[in-house]
């Protein structure tokens, strides 16, 4: 019996645990003035009196049959379906939301009615065997920004009025301790506000765990890295054996440490100035299941691929993370059969959904298990994929010719965090000089009252909304930030006034570098998706403001003594140092007015409104002689700015690793997609300028242990865009494997060291697509449904292999049923 008793509980300790996080966002669409009352306008206000703004359809958007669903209650009934007493699901609903969809009930409007919230309360108190909620409704930046790149002090008031706005919401005082950055986008930079604002856990992507690892295995393209590879200075956690890649729908193949970037850990940031520590723990999610999950019905087929290496002590856990209001994971079939399914059949393989509270009581976590995360967001936004320097929202500044240029470049991206800036000193200064201000008033003035400085904030916290800039000049999201902070401002300098007395200090956007790889390689979108090899030298910049003018801003930095920074020694994060780095060096940096016009007339900007205020930018080109002559040198660096009433900022202290300029990473064949499928379209790449061949480049191709081979060999493409030969066939039924090598048709060969390239083919039954390994009435039913949803790029049910699902792919399995 006792070993009957201790294989059970050796069984329960072995057991994956899988968990959903599902994200529902809509922001505040036109942040100008209120017509009714001292706030700015919601979605009901926007929709029924904007005249010719906002231009986004806001009946449409708001309107369409599933969000309302998924706003209101779907997530209550998805929930209530699930299989285990464990199970249920972690959600961020942000406050602008909230603030839409109250001003809709409130009018009966587009089918959003009063107690929409209802469901979620109840859901809250639904609780598992622990006594957790089975709904955990997580803390979230209250108008959706990319946290690394805002001010600590506006992040903190965004997490401020989001707390009091929860009980009035959600029911009662039990506030969560989870966090979800939008987009996912992290820095361990955040982490001191989150601990002070009593978070506990926050979420991160995984990739960004696994980039930070010293042995990271790089790899190019859309079955690996489509953004610069991570910079040395971030790739601190320790070597790892067993690597999980996946080519996904998105573009991109994630590569992910397993089972560590699975498992939570503790992510830390010492403070600078006094050496403090303050310590999270973070929830990684998985990235690339994380995306299959929500595009379409997922199996267990990826997780059962790496839990031979689970960790009987600190079991992986599969978080899927990703939108629940758009595309397939908003809809009915999403939420209504494939998360009942997918938990029900988790359960009887012996892997269980949980909840994350669940988890990190059932397996508390060692407080010496501290990990580095890399700066990134997730891989879902599209030309960004995970950059760890925010490129959607920050894309770099350009020139007329669309050249990067930091000295006489320009973007939208950069005019808003120019003007944001501005914006953000001013009403701190106001902050400053009325005293403590009562975070209710900021949340809502109507029904709290407010004063100019609560006011101020009240209006320009929506300035900083992730979605004005990730859609780039689309409609008129460029000049959205503009109206949120000239409204702030108007408050704000009604207090400020002559003022003769600045007691707050300048206000400094976080310095940006360029390019991320100084001495090494960049890659993705910024480098139209070719390896670049950078030069030494490189430049760090930021914009400035304050309110009584910049008297001084330098640039100061320090060089490692050996190119490590371990994660148990801090001497790299403070101002004060020690024996493991140099002195500071500091030098005055380079002024530049900043223009708030469109100075190049890039196509598609209309600043129907143009800003009160605007930041000025401050920049330096790195070039130190010693670092630029030897390269390897791990650098710190931050930036301090002195206005003329004497008051002091410096920027948190960042890092950077600078190569020897002649770094390459060969990758010289690449494949898509990473698993080929009988039946189905396969292509292979080749890269003459990593490659050993002369042009042109010929393949030699064979199936299934060269057993045939095709004669004579195909001569490959050129793609000019892309740079690299290509070949692509259909996959013939019936085969196990393909064989490759290369030659220039000269009888010279690249053959992988003698290893040729062998690839096996997947054998997957087409149409099965609830993977039960039959093809009958349930497989057709599916199939229309993710018709219906607008998912039509299944390729398990892509017969005519056109690259969608219709009716002609129905009209085949209901064939081959039939036939059977």
């Amino acid at each position: 019996m006792k070993i009957i008793i201790f294989l059970f509980i050796s069984v329960l300790q072995s057991q994956i645990y899988t968990s959903y996080h599902w994200h529902l966002q809509q922001p505040i669409y036109w942040p100008d003035k209120s017509n009714f009352g001292s706030t700015y306008q919601k979605a009901w206000e926007s929709m029924v009196y904007g005249t010719e703004n906002p231009q986004n359809n806001l009946e449409e958007i708001f309107g369409w049959d599933d969000r309302i669903a998924a706003y209101q209650y779907r997530i209550r009934d998805s929930i209530s379906l699930m299989s285990g007493s464990k199970s249920g699901a972690q959600i961020s609903y942000t406050g602008c939301l909230v603030e839409n969809i109250n001003s809709l009930s409130l009018n009966n409007s587009l089918g959003y009615y009063s107690g929409w919230n209802n469901s979620f309360i109840e859901a809250r108190n639904w609780m598992t065997p622990e006594m957790n909620p089975k709904l955990d409704i997580v803390i979230v930046p209250y108008h959706h920004p990319i946290t690394p790149l805002i001010d600590e002090n506006t992040l903190r008031k965004e997490i401020q009025i989001y707390k009091h706005l929860y009980p009035n919401i959600w029911g009662n005082e039990n506030i969560s301790v989870g966090f979800f950055p939008p987009e996912l986008s992290f820095s361990t930079r955040i982490i001191k506000v989150l601990v002070e604002e009593g978070i506990d856990w926050v979420y991160v992507a995984n990739n960004h765990i696994s980039r930070s690892v010293e042995n990271f295995p790089i790899n190019f393209g859309s079955h690996g890295e489509m953004c610069d590879p991570p910079n040395p200075a971030d790739q601190i956690n320790s070597n790892q054996s067993n690597w999980f890649n996946k080519q996904i729908s998105r573009g991109c193949g994630p590569t992910n440490a397993y089972p560590f970037s699975y498992q939570p850990h503790y992510a830390q940031h010492i403070d600078p100035e006094t050496g403090q520590i303050y310590r999270i723990k973070v929830i990684p999610v998985a990235m690339a299941m994380s995306w299959e999950e929500g595009a379409q019905s997922y199996g267990l087929n990826d997780i059962q691929q790496i839990q031979d290496q689970n960790d009987t002590q600190q079991p992986m856990l599969i978080v899927f993370a990703h939108d629940g209001d758009n595309f397939y994971s908003g809809g009915y079939s999403y939420y209504m059969e494939d998360v009942p399914n997918f938990t029900n059949q988790a359960l009887s393989n012996g892997i269980t959904p949980t909840v994350i509270n669940d988890y990190l009581e059932t397996y508390p976590l060692n407080p010496n298990d501290i990990i580095h995360v890399e700066d990134g967001s997730w891989v879902n936004a599209d030309g960004d994929f995970g950059s760890p320097d925010f490129i959607n929202w920050n894309w770099p500044l350009m020139d007329a010719n669309g050249d990067f240029n930091v000295v006489s470049g320009w973007s939208e991206d950069a005019r808003n965090w120019a003007v944001i800036t501005a914006a953000q000193n001013r009403i701190e200064t106001a902050e400053k000089i009325l005293g403590e201000l009562n975070i209710a008033s900021i949340q809502n003035p109507d029904v709290n009252g407010a004063n100019l400085a609560e006011l101020a904030w009240h209006y320009f916290l929506p300035s900083i909304t992730s979605g004005y800039m990730y859609y780039g000049s689309a409609l008129d999201m460029e000049v959205k930030p503009t109206i949120a902070c000239n409204n702030g401002v108007g408050k704000a300098d009604l207090v400020i006034g002559e003022i003769d007395n600045d007691q707050t200090p300048p206000t400094i956007w976080i310095p940006q570098q360029f390019p991320h790889n100084p001495g090494g390689i960049g890659y993705g979108s910024l480098w139209n998706y070719q390896q670049v090899i950078h030069n030494k030298d490189f430049w760090v910049w930021s914009f400035i403001y304050d309110v009584s003018g910049i008297e001084s801003a330098d640039f100061c930095y320090r060089i490692d003594n050996d190119g490590d920074n371990p994660i148990d020694s801090y001497q790299n994060e403070t101002y004060l140092g020690g024996d493991e780095v140099s002195d500071w060096i500091c030098i005055p940096m380079n002024y530049r007015d900043f223009p708030a016009d469109n100075i190049y007339n890039f196509p598609g900007i209309d600043f129907t409104e143009m800003p009160e205020y605007i930041a000025d930018q401050y920049y330096i080109h790195f070039q130190d002689y010693d670092v630029i002559l030897e390269g390897n040198k791990l650098i710190d660096y931050f930036i301090q700015a002195i206005d003329f009433s004497g008051n002091i900022k410096k920027s948190p202290i960042q890092h950077t690793f600078v190569g020897d300029g002649s770094n390459s990473i060969q990758n010289s064949v690449d494949w898509f997609p990473e698993a080929p499928m009988i039946n189905n379209e396969f292509t292979i790449y080749y890269n003459s300028n990593f490659g050993n061949l002369e042009e042109p480049i010929y393949i030699h191709l064979g199936y299934n242990d060269w057993t045939e081979i095709i004669s004579p060999d195909p001569l490959m493409t050129y793609d000019e865009y892309s740079g690299r030969w290509e070949y692509s066939f259909i996959i013939p039924p019936n085969l196990e494997q393909i064989n490759f090598v290369f030659n220039d048709g000269q009888n010279n060969w690249d053959n992988n060291n003698g290893n040729d390239w062998n690839l096996n083919v997947q054998n997957m039954l087409l149409g099965d697509v609830n993977f039960d390994n039959t093809l009958d009435v349930l497989d057709i039913i599916l199939i229309v449904s993710f018709i219906l949803n607008n998912n039509e790029n299944l390729i398990e049910a892509d017969f005519n292999n056109d690259g969608n699902i219709n009716l002609l792919d129905i009209v085949q399995l209901v064939n081959i049923i039939i036939n059977d």
